[in-house]
């Protein structure tokens, strides 16, 4: 006997940023240590709390590398660096006045802190004008892995980049992703033989 599929274990919505909220976005953060904080938070879908784990150390610029590490029992690694990220890490980097360890401390040379990353975007989500709902720091790490899969990225490889141990924490995104499915759907059955 078949057990039927079930729906997804996570009733609760996610909220991501279309990549026109997320222009809007990055376009009003000023200041070039939260430009930082943002680009590579999406870029890499950090958590508020890696953000904080992130040392000057870690930063390859001439290896265009970051090292990323997780929290929450996920896998820690090594990601390239886009031209956008090394232009923007180079002029926060520049104009920062403190030979901290810390990629981004807090104005206690002390890793940011959650609370602050929280402020910091409601603050820069109201400049946007982004709905409340999506003013949340973790929405962009949901945005970076709705983006990829959006954008054809395999679903094992979004696992890899996001760290994830468990591929049910990235499938929740192919939900967010339908019509790409559904295109992609086409295109491939128009390869298929025809009957």
């Amino acid at each position: 006997m078949l057990t039927p599929a079930r729906s997804p274990s996570r009733t609760r919505t996610v909220r991501y940023l279309h990549p026109e909220e997320l222009k809007v976005l990055l376009g009003v953060i000023d200041d070039k240590r939260n430009k930082a904080i943002f680009l590579v938070a999406y870029r890499h879908g950090l958590r508020a709390s890696e953000v904080g784990l992130l040392r000057t150390t870690d930063l390859d610029l001439k290896g265009l590398r970051l090292m990323v590490h997780r929290v929450k029992g996920s896998h820690s690694g090594e990601h390239p660096l886009q031209p956008d990220e090394v232009r923007v890490l180079k002029a926060y980097l520049r104009k920062r006045l403190t030979h901290s360890p810390i990629l981004f401390p807090s104005q206690r040379q002390v890793p940011i802190s959650r609370r602050t990353l929280d402020w910091l975007m409601k603050h820069y989500g109201e400049l946007a004008g982004l709905p409340k709902d999506k003013r949340h720091f973790h929405c962009l790490k949901h945005s970076i892995a709705t983006h990829m899969l959006s954008a054809g990225g395999d679903l094992v490889f979004v696992q890899d980049w996001l760290g994830h141990r468990n591929i049910e924490n990235t499938r929740i995104y192919t939900f967010l992703t339908s019509t790409t499915r559904d295109e992609k759907a086409r295109a491939l059955f128009m390869k298929l033989p025809r009957f």
